[in-house]
């Protein structure tokens, strides 16, 4: 179980790296399936004010600690990161998973809103990775 900040903004992405070769026909062409990179670093990029808004940033993966680790000091971000390989949050969050035909299993690209320890907006299928962290920071200057 996570325990989540009264006040955060959640993301999951699927880095899913070689594995992209084994989805299936119907996946191959889903937009936001890639760019978990320009995600991460556009976020990075918004960080300062999603913090002065009072918000803390989380991602979460399925990937393993290590994985983890590797991709956030190549990318230099200072936000928290979440491992989660059993898939423990999928339903403690509501979060869309989708499965490979290798038999892996990732979660689609999303992000969750809580203000005050409520879920307040949620994005399902985030198309354009490099545009989240806008859209987001468009969403807590609204509220």
């Amino acid at each position: 179980m996570l325990t989540l900040p009264k006040n955060c903004i959640v993301f999951t992405y699927p880095k899913m790296g070689k594995s992209r070769e084994f989805l299936p026909d119907e996946l191959k062409n889903l937009a936001g399936l890639t760019g978990c990179t320009n995600q991460c670093n556009a976020y990075q990029k918004s960080l300062n004010l999603i913090e002065n808004l009072g918000f803390k940033l989380i991602a979460i993966s399925s990937q393993n600690s290590d994985a983890i680790s590797e991709f956030k000091d190549s990318l230099g971000l200072g936000f928290e990161f979440v491992s989660d390989p059993n898939f423990e949050l999928e339903n403690e969050l509501n979060l869309k998973t989708f499965s490979i035909l290798d038999g892996k299993k990732f979660y689609h690209r999303q992000t969750l809103i809580f203000k005050d320890g409520n879920l307040i907006k949620r994005f399902d299928f985030v198309a354009s990775p490099s545009e989240d962290a806008k859209n987001v920071v468009e969403f807590l200057k609204s509220i």
